[in-house]
């Protein structure tokens, strides 16, 4: 079972690029992984994505930036490209839909294919998949570094092409950071046959790291780029590689000291996101509002007497930024989300944050304040008592707008009676319930 290995990862810097490996034990059918289910199930047959063609795949001469698929195998192996290229062809396909169903952005992979399919799968696939035989390759084991070496010498070194290899033979799993331009090492190596695995490699082609959530930046909560086994939404908190909402906006991929930031959503493999689709993270908030990186308190208010807000790095969320209230007076504090993001009435909306606190048996309560069109708040929905720990933990609260709503305030507040504390919130999230509210990670 998947579950069961441990994949150890590991950094390494090639061509001012980053090297992302997994290396799992043997397997006798490695080829066939276990295609990740959450949050909700892929398709069995996925829609077919369509690719641009190109006559010679080595040569793309005048194309688009474009990923290129290709089956790698050699002679201790044998070929097996036909038996496998509708396999490679649906991992693909799959891969693609994750992308698009992980926010309610419609965004694709560009493909690149050898000639235009008759309408079949089957011709489709193999214009897709591009056979190579590795010359180097041998049992037991052929390393990634031998299977790039061999796309170097055959021509697979275009620069504005993003290779996907699917390794018949045992190899790694690993990838190198391209996020702006392709060329010779930009691919990602697959010898576990899964959109988990696959997806996750190319991800890391396109600039994505190792999503994280801890304040030490060690502990990894469910992501594509690390729940691979089940999970293939992205980044399911808009703060550390993708927001196809925001592409102007960058986010920090690695812990802090590192200033390394991206947005994968404008790599230019990928089409431009076009709002509104169905997705799973259907996010209304701006980058500033989740993520609380400027060096000002943009976006936030604070009402309460005697009470203070306050950025603080004493304790984090990503590494750098959070929000600190300090409690100590007898007025209510409230911190809230300057912007009414916009809401319809008769649909059902998650926020989201992650708390934490110093202190000890002390609660907090998230609000949900709607306001019609001329802006007079119609009624408020609180959720129950929050008790806060000294861990970061995601919480969230869900409502349905009521009739005339048009817009909607977050708040999060601490009932009075609990005496002097402090403590801090990040992490922010609206999710549009379309179809259904995401599950707290």
């Amino acid at each position: 079972m998947m579950q069961s290995r441990t994949w150890v990862a590991m950094v390494a810097v090639a061509t001012a690029a980053t090297v992302f490996a997994t290396t799992p034990p043997a397997y006798a059918h490695h080829r066939t992984g276990t295609e990740p289910f959450l949050p909700y199930a892929q398709p069995a047959t996925p829609p077919k994505r369509g690719c641009a063609t190109v006559a010679n795949p080595i040569a793309p001469t005048g194309s688009i930036p474009a990923v290129q698929v290709i089956y790698a195998w050699h002679d201790g192996d044998a070929n097996n490209y036909e038996a496998s290229v509708e396999q490679i062809a649906r991992i693909v396909d799959r891969i693609d839909w994750m992308l698009d169903e992980s926010t309610n952005y419609d965004q694709h992979i560009n493909l690149s294919c050898r000639w235009a399919d008759n309408g079949t799968y089957a011709d489709y696939a193999r214009a897709l998949v591009v056979p190579e035989k590795i010359e180097s390759g041998s049992n037991p084991f052929t390393s990634s570094g031998t299977v790039r070496a061999d796309l170097h010498g055959a021509g697979f070194d275009d620069s504005n092409r993003y290779y996907l290899v699917f390794t018949d033979f045992e190899s790694e799993s690993d990838a190198i950071q391209c996020p702006t331009t392709g060329g010779m090492w930009c691919s990602a190596v697959v010898e576990l046959w899964d959109s988990g695995v696959a997806g996750h490699e190319l991800l890391h082609v396109f600039g994505a790291g190792h999503a994280w959530s801890a304040e030490n930046g060690q502990a990894y909560f469910a992501d594509n780029m690390y729940g691979w086994w089940d999970y293939w939404m992205l980044d399911q908190d808009f703060n550390t590689y993708y927001d196809p909402s925001e592409t102007t906006a960058s986010f920090y991929i690695d812990p802090a000291p590192s200033t390394t930031t991206a947005n994968i959503a404008r790599h230019p493999a990928l089409t431009t996101p076009a709002c509104c689709d169905v997705g799973f993270s259907n996010d209304l908030l701006t980058a500033q509002e989740r993520t609380i990186e400027a060096a000002t308190l943009t976006g936030f208010s604070f009402s309460g007497t005697g009470s203070s807000m306050a950025l603080t790095t004493t304790r984090y969320y990503d590494g750098r930024k959070a929000l600190q209230v300090n409690v100590n007076g007898t007025a209510q504090p409230f911190v809230s989300v300057t912007r009414r993001p916009p809401v319809t009435a008769g649909q059902t909306y998650k926020f989201f944050v992650r708390l934490r606190s110093d202190a000890a048996s002390k609660n907090a309560q998230l609000q949900l304040g709607w306001y019609n069109s001329g802006g007079t708040l119609l009624s408020t929905s609180s959720s129950g008592s929050i008790g806060l720990l000294s861990t970061w933990e995601e919480r969230s609260f869900q409502a349905t707008a009521p009739a005339s709503a048009a817009s909607v305030r977050l708040r999060v507040t601490t009932p009075t009676g609990q005496g002097t504390f402090t403590y801090q919130l990040d992490s922010l999230l609206l999710n549009h319930c379309n179809p259904t509210c995401r599950p707290n990670v």
